[in-house]
């Protein structure tokens, strides 16, 4: 093959983070040597160096590589120089198209210490060292996973330490930064008070505390804290002396994209090292976070915003103006206040006074305490007694919805069975068929991926088990309530369910009763 002066002889050089555990015989120094002397013995001048430096042989966005092929695709390469094949890339497929490039270009292609060039002809071995040298990166790729798995199952530190600790020295155990420490519990503090996460980024950003990445090199805040930051500190269980690893992995050794792995293939350890906050703290922030407070345009809102639900349909009930000249505030359900593109409502009413709300949330809290105070050990065997009976209730109601489910699947087979025995003897039009079969078929989907999850949690619900322990501390924590303040509320309330009140026949509004049920943190629904 004649080669053209005017171009260059490219030599390209590449290093895995892998590669350097093996020491200098696949250094890019070393790599460079081989190639210069192998292009000086063969009278190949004009050369130029594309390196990538780290990078793995699997990923084909290389800044080297790249910089490499426009340079082949602009015809200004003649010959390509490698030191072996597993420099171009360990994947059959990508060297196979790289190669065919090269030769759509006139570009000659030599793997120095592989005897391999391509001027002289097909070489069938060369494909058997792609196929080795992607097996070897599946094989490390598998060893690596395995390693690991088994430090993680250990409790060894995979990564860098959460902001708020420090490693011993072991990778095993983990000590508080007290300094960190102090930051992350403000943190909590605020959030749990009723400080949202923006506010609570923007007083960091004004005082000037450190990021975390700068704190742990003791340099001084260089730009203003971010709310996934906040996020991220609230989110982590890390805080509460849980060791969580392995959330995430990646499809396969060709396929970078993180993805979250399903909660029971995590590696969860409790009791792993010190705890910062308190398990009462880190769940009420979590409720918040869950249950986010909306503000309205108006700016009004309510302590109990993101809290209060629909019996029927489970929507939130969301902060609505009433009555007259907008002075009386709503909660109503949400799914009934928009309605659907044929301004059909999906839902009833199920509305409650934001006062009225208030008022028996307060109620409910402080009555509870007080039985918690004055009588701990009677107030545990009624709780305990309580929880049983509302397992009972949610586990009688989910396995109702299952049956209903079954039963409406079923049926749904049958009404397509008749419609499409309807469109076959001309009863029913092809584009009428389409349209009923699109929607009915859509219903049995839904209730085919519900039939899933219920028995999920129905086997849940029966291992239920309440929390009266962490109840209790946040009695101690807060004592006798005298008001109901957003952090109170947050702290207390699970959630609260709002049925559709009894309204006197004749009327449209005149109330004769309506259920609520306040649902508590840690012990549900209490009943004296």
């Amino acid at each position: 093959m004649a080669l053209d002066s005017s171009k260059i002889t490219a030599l390209y050089c590449r290093l895995s983070v892998d590669d350097r555990a093996e020491g200098d015989s696949n250094s890019i120094k070393n790599q460079k040597d081989i190639l210069l002397r192998y292009a000086k013995e063969h009278g190949f001048g004009n050369t130029e160096f594309f390196v990538d430096d780290g990078t793995s042989g699997t990923v084909f966005n290389r800044p080297g590589l790249n910089a490499m092929l426009d340079a082949v695709r602009a015809d200004k390469v003649a010959v390509v120089i490698i030191k072996d094949q597993s420099r171009i890339g360990r994947d059959v497929l990508e060297v196979g198209l790289m190669r065919r490039t090269f030769d759509e270009h006139n570009v000659r292609f030599i793997a120095a210490n592989d005897n391999l060039d391509s001027a002289n002809g097909y070489d069938i071995m060369s494909i058997f060292r792609d196929v080795f040298n992607e097996y070897y990166v599946a094989d490390v790729s598998k060893k690596i996973r395995a390693v690991k798995r088994s430090n993680a199952l250990q409790g060894k530190t995979l990564g860098r330490l959460p902001f708020g600790y420090r490693d011993s020295g072991d990778k095993k155990s983990w000590l508080i930064d007290t300094a960190e420490a102090e930051l992350v519990k403000e943190i909590f503090e605020k959030f749990t008070c009723g400080m949202s996460i923006t506010e609570i980024t923007r007083d960091l950003s004004i005082r000037k505390i450190p990021r975390p990445s700068e704190c742990k090199k003791g340099l001084p805040m260089s730009r203003p804290w971010d709310t996934s930051t906040i996020m991220d500190i609230l989110d982590n269980a890390a805080y509460i002396g849980t060791y969580q690893m392995l959330k995430q992995t990646t499809p396969s050794y060709k396929n970078h994209k993180r993805i979250y792995k399903p909660k029971e293939d995590w590696i969860v350890i409790e009791n792993h090292h010190p705890a910062i906050v308190e398990l009462e703290v880190f769940d009420t922030a979590q409720r918040i976070r869950s249950r986010r407070k909306r503000h309205q345009k108006c700016g009004d809102s309510s302590i109990l915003s993101g809290l209060l639900f629909c019996s029927d349909c489970g929507s939130p009930l969301t902060y609505s103006q009433a009555g007259v000249n907008n002075s009386t505030p709503l909660f109503l359900c949400s799914l009934y206040r928009y309605t659907n593109v044929l301004k059909e409502r999906n839902c009833t009413r199920h509305s409650i006074r934001v006062d009225e709300a208030e008022s028996l949330a307060l109620r409910e809290i402080q009555a509870t305490v007080q039985l918690a105070i004055e009588n701990a050990e009677n107030f545990a065997k009624q709780v305990h007694r309580n929880a049983n009976a509302e397992t009972e209730r949610e586990i009688r109601q989910k396995t109702a919805e299952l049956e209903k489910a079954e039963r409406r699947i079923a049926e749904l087979d049958r009404i397509i069975s008749r419609i499409y025995e309807d469109n076959i003897s001309g009863k029913l039009s092809d584009e009428r068929f389409g349209k009923m079969l699109a929607g009915y078929e859509k219903e049995q989907k839904a209730l085919v991926d519900s039939i899933k999850t219920l028995p999920d949690e129905i086997a849940e619900m029966k291992s239920k088990i309440t929390n009266l322990q962490s109840f209790m501390k946040l009695v101690e924590r807060y004592g006798a309530v005298d008001e109901l303040t957003e952090e109170v509320a947050r702290a207390f309330i699970e959630k609260i369910v709002v049925h559709e009140a009894i309204i006197k026949e004749g009327t449209k509004r005149l109330r004769l009763g309506q259920k609520v049920d306040v649902h508590l943190a840690y012990i549900g629904q209490f009943d004296e």
